[in-house]
């Protein structure tokens, strides 16, 4: 018997039977969207990292059939990219909801999703030609590294700034990825749309706040456990707030007390939200404004509390465009305002 008439039943068997977290369809051999395009392919060549943040060059020949994605970014801008029928396991989403919602009956039509990563036996037989995901999804207990998938004739791409070796993560890694992934797929010109949308509401902002004298004082901080941990200059969110022109404080990276941040009293404070809390955001706020310690605060007083999800603030992808209007509105909400 063949290995194709089998493989969508074993499947199904495996992840079934290891996580009710994985969500499987029965159309697994969906028909290829684009194969016109993909006749007329021009080979291409992409600079990226291994596991080890080392840098690696990779030759397509063909644009990949079947792509594992890990973590939304992966996910979301093959989505944007279309190629969605492409995709044949979703993996890091906790919930299709965090979805776009243009997207989001593509990203149901994905024939495996799954929150957690699925065994490296299990991929192999998917048959994937491209695994997307972080540096961490190539780690030994993981994934394993990008040389065992090359081995075995499998291209893969590591997001650089989900590598921690990678200093400072920027709006131009993530416009950079998401090029990347529009020469691979040859949809250079969907990819550079955008990548101008992010771009022009950097514009927008800038123009529309030109003759200002001072500038908003802005901090982002998380919430790991008891300690309050400010996001510096050299995160994705920090290099938002410098092209957003705001005076980023606490922009070292570091721990604060509450003290530290009635000190600091910034006109409008951002609290990054991670997965776990995803729903929460309300509840978390509404503990940020009635702590008794942070009344005095102006963003307190002012109503200038928000919350912003990890997905828009590290290795984004086209998730960056939420991070920079999330900031912007909560900065300047007067050039948002309806006349």
């Amino acid at each position: 018997m063949k290995l194709s008439y089998i493989l969508p039943t074993v499947l199904v068997l495996l992840l079934t039977a290891c996580s009710p977290i994985v969500k499987v369809h029965e159309n697994e051999h969906r028909p290829a969207m684009t194969e016109q395009a993909d006749a007329v392919y021009t080979p291409v060549t992409i600079e990226n990292i291994n596991e080890k943040g080392e840098p690696v060059s990779a030759r397509y020949e063909q644009p990949p059939q079947r792509v594992v994605a890990v973590w939304q970014n992966s996910i979301e801008t093959l989505l944007a990219l279309g190629m969605g029928d492409r995709i044949v396991a979703g993996m890091g989403v906790p919930d299709a909801k965090y979805i776009r919602p243009e997207y989001r009956a593509a990203y149901e039509a994905i024939p495996y999703t799954s929150l957690e990563n699925l065994d490296v036996e299990t991929i192999l037989m998917m048959q994937p030609d491209l695994i997307v995901g972080w540096s961490s999804t190539f780690s030994p207990k993981v994934l394993r590294g990008t040389a065992f998938w090359q081995g075995r004739g499998v291209h893969t791409y590591i997001a650089p700034s989900s590598a921690r070796m990678t200093q400072n993560k920027t709006i131009a890694q993530e416009c950079s990825d998401i090029m990347n992934m529009g020469r691979i797929f040859q949809r250079e010109e969907r990819a550079a749309e955008i990548v101008h949308e992010m771009q022009a509401e950097i514009t927008y902002v800038k123009t529309q706040t030109a003759a200002r004298a001072a500038r908003p004082r802005a901090l982002v901080i998380e919430l790991l456990g008891k300690e309050i941990r400010s996001y510096g200059a050299d995160t994705l969110a920090g290099d938002m707030m410098r092209a957003l022109g705001v005076d980023h404080l606490a922009s070292e990276g570091q721990s604060l007390s509450m003290e530290e941040i009635v000190t600091l009293d910034p006109d409008a404070l951002f609290l990054v939200v991670t997965e776990d809390d995803y729903g929460s955001e309300d509840t978390i706020t509404a503990r940020l404004y009635d702590n008794p310690a942070l009344r005095s605060l102006s963003c307190v007083e002012q109503r200038r509390i928000y919350t912003v999800p990890l997905y828009a603030v590290y290795s984004a992808g086209i998730r960056t465009y939420d991070g920079i209007t999330i900031f912007a509105h909560g900065l300047y909400p007067e050039i948002y305002r309806v006349p």
